[in-house]
């Protein structure tokens, strides 16, 4: 563990309580990880000391430590380390001006916690995962209870999940006003609940993860939103239970976003819970992963990696979670669309993206980002035309609840988006 180039250090912030997760630089010996930071004002080094531990990953291994200022000698040792593992010329250009040094002494064993392999990175087939698990609302609920505390981290680092948020965001703003109710169904962390909780009047934000639920209260209290973001902590299929919380009103506008529906296995009892639940000729904002992905096959191909070029064509699809093996299932366009009529209407319907490779091909996407700023100029032109929008690592709807069944008359209402 020694050999890895970079930890991961997981503090708590001083007054939010929320993880604060950095990737540092190290050096070990001693028995003890030591780092160097720039001065006592970084968020990482206060939270660390003021509350006296922390915890380490490294690679598949998590390791509580306590970190204490590391004395002279410690830090003299500490930068030879550097230079000997990272070279004279990084350490010049990173570390020159390093004024602090932290000793993060292991207080406890190494505990093997799973690796963060990517979406598909997962290593158990479908057929081995069924044989010895029955409880699957069980299994996604532990699985994200496991990536919660590395959610915001993870997706804030990656391109792609940070346009596909901005995306989505866009699309949404253009339907909510500022007294709508929202039901906001997969909530994660809340990221996207805390910046839409600014355009309307309340939230309710619904994921079948206890301990996602938890982050998201915290960030409403740290961020004095306790009464326009609440959060509720049901499965998909059970959105209808939201309605006891919006005193007798009812919601405009729900939306689920970055394929939370992908992991509901009675999508029929959610369609008709949430035309139940949402105000007649509301609208319903969700994105769902896609059986077919263009970009991800031509990326591949780029790369000669033609073998892994259609990995969604079995489904399930075996996803990696927080460290754990989960099913989850891809639908075509056509398919999801057919499970929400007649109770809804589509409206729109987008690749998202269209032409921007999955997240989990971030890295190779960065690598040839210098002449790909082409594909994104022509996501927002061509994403919602066929066939693009037909095609993409996730395709985005729009659906308006029907008061009664299209084929007595009921007209969708096209609402204008802008880019």
């Amino acid at each position: 563990m020694a050999a890895n180039q970079y930890l991961r250090l997981e503090t708590r912030g001083r007054k939010s309580g929320l993880p604060h997760i950095v990737e540092l630089r190290y050096a070990w010996f001693g028995g003890n990880y030591y780092v160097l930071g720039r001065d006592s004002t970084s968020d990482w080094v206060g939270n660390a000391l003021k509350l006296g531990s922390a915890r380490v990953r490294l690679g598949e291994y998590l390791i509580e430590v306590a970190p204490t200022l590391a004395d002279r000698v410690e830090g003299a040792a500490t930068v030879a380390a550097f230079k000997s593992k990272y070279g004279l010329g990084l350490f010049r250009r990173w570390y020159s001006e390093s004024e602090i040094c932290l000793r993060l002494a292991p207080t406890s064993p190494a505990v093997r916690r799973g690796g963060r392999s990517g979406e598909l990175g997962a290593r158990t087939s479908y057929r081995d995962w069924a044989a010895v698990n029955r409880d699957y609302r069980g299994e996604v609920a532990s699985a994200f209870d496991s990536a919660a505390e590395e959610y915001d981290f993870t997706i804030n680092r990656n391109f792609i999940n940070t346009w596909i948020r901005r995306r989505s965001l866009q699309v949404l703003r253009q339907l909510v006003r500022p007294d709508d109710l929202l039901v906001e169904v997969g909530c994660g962390t809340g990221a996207e609940a805390m910046e839409v909780s600014d355009w309307v009047s309340r939230i309710i934000a619904t994921d079948v993860s206890a301990r996602m639920t938890e982050l998201v209260r915290a960030k409403a209290r740290a961020r004095g939103k306790e009464k326009r973001v609440v959060p509720l902590t049901i499965g998909a299929a059970e959105v209808a239970k939201a309605r006891d919380l919006f005193s007798g009103r009812r919601p405009r506008v729900a939306y689920s976003f970055n394929g939370a529906l992908n992991c509901e296995p009675d999508l029929g009892t959610f369609v008709s819970q949430l035309h139940s639940l949402l105000d007649p000729g509301g609208y319903f904002v969700c994105s769902v992963r896609n059986t077919t992905c263009a970009s991800e096959m031509i990326s591949h191909a780029l790369f000669l990696q033609f073998a892994r070029g259609t990995p969604r064509r079995l489904q399930p699809t075996m996803v990696s979670v927080g460290g754990m093996d989960i099913p989850s299932v891809y639908y075509s366009p056509s398919e999801f669309v057919s499970r929400f009529r007649p109770l809804f209407v589509l409206v729109d319907m987008i690749g998202l993206p269209a032409f921007i490779p999955p997240a989990y091909l971030n890295g190779y996407y960065l690598k040839l980002r210098g002449i790909t700023w082409l594909v994104e100029r022509l996501e927002p032109l061509l994403s919602g035309i066929l066939p693009f929008n037909r095609l993409g690592d996730q395709t985005l709807f729009v659906f308006q609840n029907s008061p009664v069944h299209p084929e007595n008359g009921v007209q969708p209402v096209r609402p204008e988006f802008s880019d």
